[in-house]
């Protein structure tokens, strides 16, 4: 092989092209996108990196008709990496005339490499998102690495719509419902993705080759396909079931984000117009249009900040101190209920070191067992483990009514009922057994930190450690720093939760933290509607117009009504005049029910929770808007005054907490953010919540 193209400096994406003589199908070449980086830094694509491609493209045109004329093309990624799209850096502070500009950019490059009068074949060897995937179905063919586990569309999560030809593609060659799923749906459902195996029945790659020798067997398949040894055919894409696909889809949408983005319906149309048969030019240039729409719209531009809160800058970890963290070599967690179960199986899994369950009870222990061992073996069913390493990983645990297998640990985190006598007995125990190194985690909600590490002869060794239920879902963590926490300790803990994969945010030891704090108050301002004559459907509905996936009574049944009076009980006594005790709390907090409404009869509440609300005779119903601008005004008050106490560092942090602890969509940029957009911030206080000096310019290096 010899190679072409011009080098480029590390960070910068180009494709590189390679000339293979086949001795049976002739001059071949080998296109390979690169940005010279390692494989955790993904190849994107900017104007730079499209013009790479036309240059490459110049080259590739010409040599089709050269002396030896270039008879197929393999299009490939760096180790682990196809491309994941389009540099979202690029797209802060896009005005119209920016997106329809790329859009067609965009267009003109990837049509060209579909117009190449000779097989092209994309080689999907690792993750391939966004523009990546657009630009692999402008190639004839594609195979796809059994390692490949992320392959997706995730522009309509983000506010957008594919801008590169992926809403007329991928209809025309799966079908309307199929590109819908991918395009829509997934996006709609945290951004889920397909792996290898789940993209290939869908239809958007050919053939499913093992990652051994992936390239290899990708650059043999399209030697036969150049010389008509192996023909690929396809079956036309369907219009069966697309009317009820495309109702599915508007009616998901509805549900999801409650008409506060246009994108996911903007999207629908231009699927449904290439799932029609329509004109490809029409549908491009309506997916131009779509872009320049919506990227310059408040919520595409949220967002990219969220994009830039919660895949770069929490990563970074840009709280943790400079000392090194401990060793941690052996766990444990105390208190093996539902959530100890899940944090056991998660310190298990991702640390893969010595792990002690501690319970009182036996039979908890027994679920906690059935719970770590059952993940497990779905690992190994799903071929995400060896049922080997799962059966060694089983062997690491132990599981006790006592305190003393919990010598030698490392890192220990309790788990056990939210009572601050408990939790300071609890940790008393422990210090007697651990050594005074050994860090004492909490996953309290709510409760005071410093107040369990009172007692101990080393309370600097303590720290909030507080998970998201459930656990699997939600990748936030807030890392509570007490009064007498040291910094080897904190270091330690951020380095745990970064072996975890989880999103470290650090905060004071403050009442409820973050994101209940915030969330409480919200649902203080819903029992309040309650009061002047509002319905519980009318409260819930109102706020989730916002876009937001739950109102606030939905979420008090999601969390569970004991916890949540919990919660409120702790902040009605740190702050009475903002979080009032309504008697309706106290009330509803004594019922065995499962939540606010009585899911039986639909969306109506039980109907002791609903003889438990007192309205004020007084009080005038409030509309929908009325509602949601009193909850507004409500969190941002409290927002406020969380940044002038110093709960957080800044505003980005409560934003990314909620993005990442609570489901708000990015398209709201977290609460700050949208508060500075709508200009809410302005009018209470003069000023935004978020330091504009803090938002990287559109391009700018993060």
């Amino acid at each position: 092989m010899s190679a072409a193209g011009r080098e480029h400096s590390s960070g910068e994406t180009r494709f590189t092209t390679t000339w293979y003589d086949s001795p049976r199908a002739g001059r071949l070449a080998i296109v390979t996108i690169d940005n010279g980086l390692d494989h955790r830094k993904p190849t994107t694509f900017d104007a730079a990196a499209l013009r790479s491609l036309a240059d490459a493209l110049d080259v590739l045109e010409t040599a089709a008709d050269g002396d030896q004329p270039l008879r197929g093309l393999l299009l490939t990624g760096k180790p682990f990496v196809f491309s994941v799209g389009a540099d979202l850096s690029s797209f802060t502070g896009a005005d119209a005339a920016f997106a329809r500009r790329a859009a067609r950019q965009g267009h003109a490059v990837f049509r060209r490499v579909a117009a190449l009068p000779f097989p092209t074949l994309a080689a999907i060897n690792g993750v391939c998102l966004g523009g990546g995937l657009e630009l692999a179905l402008h190639c004839d063919y594609r195979t796809i690495s059994t390692a490949v586990g992320a392959v997706a569309f995730p522009e309509v999560f983000l506010s957008i719509v594919p801008g590169w030809g992926g809403t007329q593609r991928a209809p025309r060659l799966v079908g309307g419902a199929k590109a819908l799923q991918v395009i829509v749906h997934n996006p709609l459902d945290n951004n889920r993705m397909l792996d290898a195996r789940h993209a290939f029945e869908l239809g958007l790659a050919d053939r499913l080759v093992p990652g051994v020798d992936f390239l290899d067997a990708s650059v043999a398949l399209l030697e036969r396909l150049v010389t008509g040894e192996e023909r690929i055919t396809r079956r036309p894409a369907s219009t069966d079931g697309l009317e009820r696909a495309l109702a599915d889809a508007r009616r998901a949408a509805d549900d999801r984000v409650h008409g506060a983005t246009p994108a996911p319906y903007l999207a629908i149309d231009l699927i449904e117009h290439a799932a029609r048969g329509g004109d490809l030019d029409e549908g491009y240039h309506r997916e131009a249009e779509a872009l320049a729409t919506l990227l310059p719209a408040r919520q595409a531009q949220a967002a990219v900040y969220a994009f830039d809160l919660t895949q770069r800058r929490v990563k970074r970890q840009p709280w943790r101190p400079a000392v090194p963290a401990r060793d941690v070599r052996k766990v444990a967690v105390v208190g093996a209920g539902v959530m100890g179960a899940q944090l056991g199986s998660l310190l298990l899994q991702r640390l893969e070191v010595p792990l002690v369950m501690k319970d009182i009870d036996q039979g908890a222990l027994e679920h906690a067992r059935a719970h770590i061992e059952g993940e497990l073996d779905r690992r190994v069913v799903r071929g995400g483990m060896a049922a080997g390493r799962a059966a060694f990983a089983k062997s690491l645990v132990r599981y006790t009514t006592d305190y003393q297998p919990l010598v030698g640990a490392d890192f220990v985190l309790e788990a056990v009922l939210e009572r601050l006598e408990v939790k300071q007995r609890v940790f008393a125990d422990v210090e007697s057994v651990v050594d005074p190194a050994c860090v004492l985690a909490t996953n309290t909600s709510s409760l005071s930190v410093t107040q369990m590490a009172a007692g101990l002869a080393h309370p600097e060794r303590v720290v909030g450690f507080h998970f998201f239920n459930p656990v699997a879902v939600l990748p936030l963590l807030e890392l509570v720093k007490a009064q007498a926490t040291d910094e080897a300790t904190l270091s330690t803990a951020f380095e745990v939760a970064g072996r975890l994969r989880r999103s470290a945010v650090l905060c004071a030891d403050t009442p409820a933290f973050i994101v209940n704090r915030l969330l409480t108050r919200l649902g203080v301002a819903g029992v309040e509607a309650l009061r002047s004559g509002s319905s519980f459907t009318a409260v819930d509905d109102a706020v989730k117009e916002l876009g937001l996936p739950m109102g606030p009574f939905e979420l008090m049944g999601f969390v569970g009504i004991k916890v949540a009076f919990s919660t409120a009980r702790t902040l009605h006594d740190a702050y009475p005049d903002r979080f009032p005790l309504d008697p309706f709390l106290a009330a509803i907090a004594g019922l065995e029910v499962d939540g606010i409404y009585d899911t039986s009869r639909g969306r109506v509440p039980h109907d002791a929770v609903a003889a438990a609300v007192r309205v004020d005779p007084h009080a005038q119903v409030l509309s929908a808007e009325d509602i949601r601008r009193r909850a507004l005004e409500a969190v941002a008050e409290e927002a406020k005054i969380m940044l002038d106490e110093g709960v957080v560092a800044d505003a980005r942090d409560i934003d990314t907490s909620l993005l990442l602890g609570a489901g708000w969509p990015f398209f709201m940029g977290g609460v700050c953010m949208y508060l500075d957009q709508i200009g809410m911030s302005q009018e209470l206080f003069g000023h935004p919540l978020v330091d504009p000096s803090l938002l990287a310019p559109a391009g700018a290096q993060r």
